[in-house]
C-alpha cells in the first residue's frame, strides 16, 4: 500500500510540476504587466506633480516669461512699441558709391533711428554724387522724417512711387556719405 501511495504522490507531484510549467509563462507575463503598470503609475504621478507645482505658483504669465527670458521688469510689449518711433516704415538701402560695407554701416545708423531696414544691396551704378532718399509710397512724411533724422537736406528727398517695391523708402548712398551728420556722429 505504501508503494501505491508513493506512486500516487509521485504522479500528483509530476502533475503539479507540469501545471507549474504551464503557469510559468503566465507568471512572467503577469510580472511584465505589473512592471508596466508600475512604470505608468510613476509617469502619471510625475505629470500630476508637475501640473500641481506649476499651477500652484502665484506668478502671472508675464512674470513667468520674464523669469525665463530674463527680461528686466520695466520692459513690456507696450514699452517696446512706444520706443519705436517709426514702426511701420520700411527702408531699403542701396550702395551708390561703391565703397564696400557702407550700406551695412548705414543700415545700423538707420536702424538706430528706429526705421525697419528690409534689405541692403548695390545700386544700379556707383556714380551717385549725393545721397538720395526716395519715397516709394504715399507716406512721403516718413521720407522727410528719415532725412531729418540723418541730417540730410530736404532737397535730397524725392518722390517716385513704385507699388512693385515692398518698401516705403529707398535710400541711395552717394559719394558724399562722409558729410552726412548721422555718419559723422557714428564715426566720432
Amino acid at each position: 500500500m505504501a508503494k501505491v501511495l508513493n506512486s500516487k504522490t509521485s504522479k500528483q507531484s509530476r502533475r503539479a510540476t507540469k501545471k507549474n510549467r504551464k503557469k510559468r509563462p503566465a507568471q512572467s507575463a503577469d510580472m511584465l504587466v505589473n512592471f508596466l503598470m508600475l512604470a505608468l503609475s510613476v509617469l502619471v504621478l510625475t505629470f500630476i506633480w508637475s501640473f500641481w507645482n506649476r499651477h500652484t505658483n502665484n506668478r502671472t504669465v508675464a512674470e513667468e516669461m520674464r523669469y525665463y527670458a530674463k527680461i528686466p521688469e520695466e520692459v513690456t510689449p507696450e514699452t517696446l512699441i512706444a520706443s519705436k518711433k517709426y514702426p511701420n516704415v520700411s527702408v531699403e538701402i542701396l550702395n551708390g558709391c561703391g565703397i564696400s560695407g557702407i550700406a551695412a554701416l548705414f543700415k545700423d545708423i538707420v536702424h538706430e533711428k528706429t526705421f525697419d531696414v528690409l534689405n541692403t544691396e548695390n545700386a544700379a551704378h556707383f556714380h551717385y554724387d549725393n545721397t538720395l532718399i526716395i519715397a516709394r509710397t504715399s507716406n512721403t512724411d516718413a521720407a522727410f522724417k528719415l532725412a531729418e533724422e540723418l541730417g540730410i537736406s530736404r532737397d535730397q528727398v524725392s518722390i517716385d512711387k513704385d507699388a512693385s517695391l515692398a518698401v516705403d523708402i529707398t535710400m541711395i548712398i552717394g559719394h558724399d556719405y562722409k558729410s552726412v551728420p548721422a555718419y559723422k556722429k557714428k564715426k566720432s
